[in-house]
């Protein structure tokens, strides 16, 4: 074998060797490259993931202890970013809830799946971890089931309760977490049960009250 030929062999080894290296530091005893942390005592992968120098990078794999097969929860860095897409996952692989994270507190659309069809069950937008904007829950055939609107994790506006064959049910309002304004309840038909208003949770005013073609009137200002 020729000198040649011979440094080649050695110059593939070395770069075989590093390229197999995993939980490597650099001169400032920072993570870098591919990292491996398994759960104590075991060989089991509690994450998986590359670092650059310190940084998390592109797509971590997370685990949960005694479920392997599947990671629990895979997170894309990018290249270092704040902004973290985040998917999370049952133990047979069937993704539960996907979103970004932002310093690991939920920012923007999060989206949660039904787990009979892996259809969606429900949009929420966060701000700093905190429901902000509609939450809105569906049916497994896809269709609304609620809309509420949210305002940093507080019920605040409008929020409306659908049958399954589209019709509203109820349709309210909320101020700073409780009942406030109009308020109208159907029953499935379309056919209204009862209206009035709240004021801070309580009822108020006129209530009327249809059944069988009739109407009944309460006060509920008399009582107060």
């Amino acid at each position: 074998m020729n000198k040649h030929k011979l440094n080649l062999i050695i110059l593939l080894l070395l770069s075989f060797s590093v390229l197999g290296q995993v939980n490597q530091k650099d001169v400032n005893g920072k993570r870098h490259g591919k990292w491996q942390v398994n759960f104590e005592g075991t060989t089991n992968p509690k994450f998986e993931g590359n670092f650059d120098h310190g940084q998390r990078t592109g797509v971590f794999k997370f685990y949960k202890k005694g479920f392997y097969k599947h990671p629990s929860a895979i997170m894309d860095f990018g290249n270092g970013q704040d902004s973290v897409s985040v998917t999370y996952y049952t133990q047979t692989g069937k993704p539960i809830s996907q979103g970004k994270m932002i310093d690991r507190l939920r920012e923007g659309k999060w989206t949660y799946f039904h787990q009979m069809n892996d259809s969606v069950m429900m949009i929420e937008h966060y701000k700093n971890d905190k429901l902000n904007g509609f939450q809105e829950t569906f049916y497994p055939d896809g269709k609304l089931a609620e809309k509420t609107h949210y305002v940093m994790g507080v019920m605040d506006g409008s929020s409306q309760i659908f049958a399954k064959n589209g019709q509203v049910l109820k349709d309210l309002h909320y101020s700073e977490g409780e009942l406030d304004g109009k308020a109208v309840y159907y029953n499935p038909r379309g056919e209204m049960q009862m209206e009035g208003s709240y004021s801070k949770g309580s009822k108020t005013g006129i209530w009327k009250y249809y059944e069988d073609g009739k109407v009944t009137e309460q006060n509920y200002d008399s009582k107060k």
